[in-house]
């Protein structure tokens, strides 16, 4: 499902991947805007980066997304920033994880995946 947040009056964004806890994704019938993920997972593209890591991700920040994965393909790297508790104002915790590193969270309990395995030789 293509899924569509908007955050502010001129920002509408569609995340590569986003995950919702149970009973928090929207419907199928549900008309967008959909309320902000869990999680929002932004893959590098080489004309948007600069807006997802600036822009986007203050964005997002301010509107109080949980988490949000930034996956650098050209760095092999997954940049997470989230916030540390439900009532933290902002990101305060920033990773930078790289092909040694596993990707975990919180909020998904037993996920485990290995940077590197985002990276196939």
């Amino acid at each position: 499902m293509a899924s569509g947040h908007r955050l502010g009056e001129l920002n509408f964004f569609i995340p590569d991947l986003l995950w919702y806890r149970e009973g928090r994704a929207p419907g199928p019938k549900d008309p967008p805007p959909y309320p902000l993920p869990d999680i929002a997972i932004e893959v590098r593209s080489p004309s948007t980066w600069r807006f997802d890591i600036g822009a986007k991700k203050a964005a997002y920040e301010r509107n109080g997304l949980p988490e949000l994965w930034l996956v650098d393909s050209v760095a092999y790297e997954v940049l997470v920033f989230r916030r540390s508790g439900p009532r933290a104002a902002s990101f305060d915790v920033a990773l930078e994880l790289g092909v040694g590193d596993a990707l975990e969270s919180a909020l998904l309990p037993g996920f485990s995946l290995p940077v590197a395995d985002l990276y196939p030789e």
